[in-house]
């Protein structure tokens, strides 16, 4: 299963990490790594979960 975010929720995560990158440097790259880790926990039960025909999308693809 793949992932992309609406473009609203990209701007709002780049602009955090440009925030807690201007607090401490490497910050906002470990912010950027946490929530990937996160996104890539959560896909698989998202897999499992999903039933045929039951989807409001099209496809396997998930907006955030």
């Amino acid at each position: 299963m793949t992932f992309s975010f609406h473009p609203r929720a990209e701007q709002e995560l780049d602009k955090a990490v440009r925030y807690y990158e201007e607090c401490c440097s490497g910050l906002g790259l470990e912010f950027a790594e946490e929530v990937y880790a996160a996104i890539a926990r959560i896909l698989p039960v998202l897999s499992r979960i999903r039933k045929p025909g039951r989807s409001c999308q099209s496809t396997r693809d998930v907006a955030w």
